[in-house]
């Protein structure tokens, strides 16, 4: 075996960090290759390194470090790639309106809002996670529960007792 590739294994760092430099130009290539933007090829190469890193021992023959290093830099390239996509959606979505707020609709707002955060600081805990993560996380019952580690019931019971309570405190407070 490579004694590079022994030493790296045993978690030598500097092992592998001589290991993989002969790749790095090749990794940032693919990386770019694949998602187009430099920023998320360099994110892609670093962490093509530590997984890398990581799964050293899975490598078999120290022959295949080159395509073990390329597979895991373009999986990582289009993950990113899809992440950033993903985000860049919800950023379009959730862009200001085409007409600014006048000042008493932002007034509104801005009162709405504590309005909403001293109701919400009143629920009990276990409600008042279950209301944010349906209605600031736009989690479904099943994945609210996963969370919370309770029954999709529960979480159904909670988010509706929550929201009650919710409602009646805001209309408390409207008068």
């Amino acid at each position: 075996m490579d004694p590079l590739l022994e030493a790296a294994l045993h978690g030598d760092g500097d092992a592998f960090s001589r290991l993989v430099k002969p790749h790095l130009s090749l990794l940032y290539g693919i990386a770019h290759r694949a998602c187009g933007d430099a920023a998320l090829a360099e994110d892609a190469v670093q962490e093509t390194l530590v997984l890398a890193y990581r799964r050293l021992g899975r490598l078999r023959e120290p022959s295949a470090l080159r395509p073990f290093l390329a597979g895991i830099a373009s999986r990582r390239a289009r993950t990113l790639l899809r992440g950033a996509r993903r985000r860049a959606a919800r950023e379009e979505a959730s862009q200001t309106p085409e007409r600014p707020a006048r000042a008493d609709e932002a007034l509104e707002a801005a009162r709405l809002a504590d309005q909403i955060r001293l109701a919400l600081a009143e629920l009990p805990a276990k409600r008042q996670q279950v209301v944010l993560l349906k209605l600031e996380g736009r989690l479904t019952y099943e994945e609210i529960a996963a969370a919370l580690g309770t029954s999709e019931g529960s979480a159904r019971v909670l988010a509706h007792l929550g929201m009650k309570q919710l409602r009646a405190a805001l209309e408390d407070q409207r008068g």
